[in-house]
Protein backbone atom coordinates (compact mmCIF):
# COMPACT_ATOMS: atom_id res chain seq x y z
CA UNK A 1 0.00 0.00 0.00
CA UNK A 2 1.32 3.44 -0.87
CA UNK A 3 0.96 6.52 -2.99
CA UNK A 4 1.03 5.73 -6.72
CA UNK A 5 1.44 9.33 -7.93
CA UNK A 6 0.69 12.93 -7.13
CA UNK A 7 -2.53 12.93 -9.14
CA UNK A 8 -3.42 16.62 -9.25
CA UNK A 9 -2.99 19.99 -7.64
CA UNK A 10 -5.89 22.39 -7.07
CA UNK A 11 -5.25 25.96 -8.16
CA UNK A 12 -7.30 28.98 -7.09
CA UNK A 13 -8.18 31.28 -9.99
CA UNK A 14 -10.22 34.45 -10.42
CA UNK A 15 -11.87 33.49 -13.72
CA UNK A 16 -12.07 29.77 -14.41
CA UNK A 17 -12.74 30.16 -18.15
CA UNK A 18 -9.75 32.52 -18.64
CA UNK A 19 -7.50 30.25 -16.54
CA UNK A 20 -8.59 27.13 -18.43
CA UNK A 21 -7.76 28.82 -21.76
CA UNK A 22 -4.30 29.74 -20.39
CA UNK A 23 -3.46 26.19 -19.27
CA UNK A 24 -4.92 24.58 -22.40
CA UNK A 25 -3.12 26.93 -24.80
CA UNK A 26 0.19 27.16 -22.90
CA UNK A 27 0.60 23.46 -22.15
CA UNK A 28 -1.62 21.57 -24.58
CA UNK A 29 -3.99 20.64 -21.78
CA UNK A 30 -7.46 19.28 -22.43
CA UNK A 31 -10.73 19.62 -20.57
CA UNK A 32 -11.51 16.58 -18.49
CA UNK A 33 -14.64 18.33 -17.19
CA UNK A 34 -16.47 21.51 -18.01
CA UNK A 35 -16.76 23.97 -15.10
CA UNK A 36 -19.39 22.89 -12.58
CA UNK A 37 -20.68 24.51 -9.39
CA UNK A 38 -20.20 22.94 -5.97
CA UNK A 39 -21.79 24.28 -2.78
CA UNK A 40 -23.34 23.11 0.44
CA UNK A 41 -22.41 22.33 4.03
CA UNK A 42 -19.55 19.99 3.08
CA UNK A 43 -17.85 22.68 0.98
CA UNK A 44 -18.47 25.30 3.66
CA UNK A 45 -16.76 23.06 6.21
CA UNK A 46 -13.91 22.12 3.87
CA UNK A 47 -13.05 25.73 3.05
CA UNK A 48 -13.17 27.52 6.38
CA UNK A 49 -16.82 27.53 7.43
CA UNK A 50 -18.02 30.36 5.15
CA UNK A 51 -21.84 30.24 5.07
CA UNK A 52 -23.14 30.11 1.50
CA UNK A 53 -19.76 29.18 0.02
CA UNK A 54 -20.01 28.40 -3.70
CA UNK A 55 -17.28 27.38 -6.13
CA UNK A 56 -16.82 26.62 -9.80
CA UNK A 57 -14.45 23.74 -10.48
CA UNK A 58 -13.00 22.06 -13.56
CA UNK A 59 -10.32 19.48 -14.27
CA UNK A 60 -7.71 19.90 -17.02
CA UNK A 61 -5.59 16.95 -18.13
CA UNK A 62 -2.12 16.60 -19.59
CA UNK A 63 -0.20 13.58 -20.92
CA UNK A 64 0.09 12.54 -17.26
CA UNK A 65 -1.78 14.05 -14.32
CA UNK A 66 -4.05 17.05 -14.17
CA UNK A 67 -4.81 20.32 -12.42
CA UNK A 68 -8.08 21.23 -10.75
CA UNK A 69 -9.10 24.86 -11.14
CA UNK A 70 -11.16 26.43 -8.32
CA UNK A 71 -12.99 29.75 -8.64
CA UNK A 72 -14.70 30.94 -5.46
CA UNK A 73 -18.03 32.54 -6.38
CA UNK A 74 -19.13 33.19 -2.78
CA UNK A 75 -17.30 34.63 -1.00
CA UNK A 76 -15.80 36.25 -4.07
CA UNK A 77 -12.35 37.56 -3.28
CA UNK A 78 -9.90 38.02 -6.15
CA UNK A 79 -6.82 35.81 -5.84
CA UNK A 80 -3.63 37.67 -5.09
CA UNK A 81 -0.03 36.60 -5.37
CA UNK A 82 1.25 35.53 -1.96
CA UNK A 83 4.84 35.84 -0.81
CA UNK A 84 6.20 32.26 -1.19
CA UNK A 85 7.62 31.99 2.37
CA UNK A 86 4.13 32.94 3.64
CA UNK A 87 2.25 30.46 1.46
CA UNK A 88 1.57 26.77 2.06
CA UNK A 89 2.07 25.77 -1.57
CA UNK A 90 5.24 27.38 -2.89
CA UNK A 91 4.94 26.11 -6.48
CA UNK A 92 4.17 23.05 -8.55
CA UNK A 93 6.19 21.71 -11.46
CA UNK A 94 5.20 20.85 -15.02
CA UNK A 95 7.55 18.56 -16.93
CA UNK A 96 7.83 19.80 -20.53
CA UNK A 97 9.88 18.80 -23.58
CA UNK A 98 11.29 22.27 -24.29
CA UNK A 99 11.42 24.86 -21.50
CA UNK A 100 12.30 27.85 -23.72
CA UNK A 101 9.53 27.08 -26.22
CA UNK A 102 6.96 26.57 -23.44
CA UNK A 103 8.09 29.74 -21.68
CA UNK A 104 7.52 31.70 -24.91
CA UNK A 105 3.92 30.37 -25.05
CA UNK A 106 3.39 31.20 -21.36
CA UNK A 107 4.59 34.78 -21.93
CA UNK A 108 2.51 35.21 -25.10
CA UNK A 109 -0.59 34.28 -23.06
CA UNK A 110 0.12 36.72 -20.20
CA UNK A 111 2.14 34.57 -17.80
CA UNK A 112 5.59 35.72 -16.81
CA UNK A 113 8.89 34.27 -15.64
CA UNK A 114 9.90 34.93 -12.04
CA UNK A 115 13.60 34.66 -12.99
CA UNK A 116 15.41 33.86 -16.25
CA UNK A 117 15.62 30.31 -17.56
CA UNK A 118 18.40 28.44 -15.71
CA UNK A 119 20.25 25.12 -15.51
CA UNK A 120 19.90 22.47 -12.77
CA UNK A 121 22.74 20.01 -13.26
CA UNK A 122 22.06 19.75 -16.99
CA UNK A 123 18.28 20.24 -16.96
CA UNK A 124 16.61 23.51 -17.97
CA UNK A 125 14.04 25.10 -15.68
CA UNK A 126 12.24 28.36 -15.04
CA UNK A 127 9.71 29.51 -12.45
CA UNK A 128 6.70 31.43 -13.79
CA UNK A 129 3.42 32.91 -12.64
CA UNK A 130 0.07 32.30 -14.26
CA UNK A 131 -2.59 34.98 -14.80
CA UNK A 132 -3.58 34.85 -11.10
CA UNK A 133 -0.06 34.96 -9.65
CA UNK A 134 0.20 31.20 -8.95
CA UNK A 135 3.83 30.08 -9.20
CA UNK A 136 4.72 27.03 -11.27
CA UNK A 137 7.98 25.58 -12.56
CA UNK A 138 8.72 24.40 -16.09
CA UNK A 139 11.35 21.63 -16.17
CA UNK A 140 12.65 19.38 -18.96
CA UNK A 141 13.64 16.51 -16.66
CA UNK A 142 11.81 13.47 -15.31
CA UNK A 143 11.48 13.01 -11.55
CA UNK A 144 14.09 10.22 -11.60
CA UNK A 145 16.54 12.44 -13.50
CA UNK A 146 15.77 15.39 -11.21
CA UNK A 147 16.52 13.30 -8.12
CA UNK A 148 19.76 12.07 -9.70
CA UNK A 149 20.83 15.62 -10.58
CA UNK A 150 19.91 16.85 -7.11
CA UNK A 151 21.96 14.13 -5.42
CA UNK A 152 24.91 14.84 -7.73
CA UNK A 153 24.76 18.51 -6.70
CA UNK A 154 24.00 17.79 -3.02
CA UNK A 155 25.47 14.37 -2.11
CA UNK A 156 24.63 14.87 1.59
CA UNK A 157 20.92 14.83 0.63
CA UNK A 158 21.00 11.09 -0.16
CA UNK A 159 18.65 9.15 2.14
CA UNK A 160 20.14 6.19 4.03
CA UNK A 161 20.02 2.91 2.13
Amino acid sequence: MGVKACQHVAVRVGDIDRAARFYIEAFGGRRLTLPFEVEGPEMEELFGGHPGLRTRVCLLGFDEGCIELFQFLEPSTPPTAIDPPSNNIIHWCLQVDDVAETLARVESLGGRPVRPLADWGGANFVYCTDLDGNVFELLDSSIADTVGRTLALFPDAAPPS
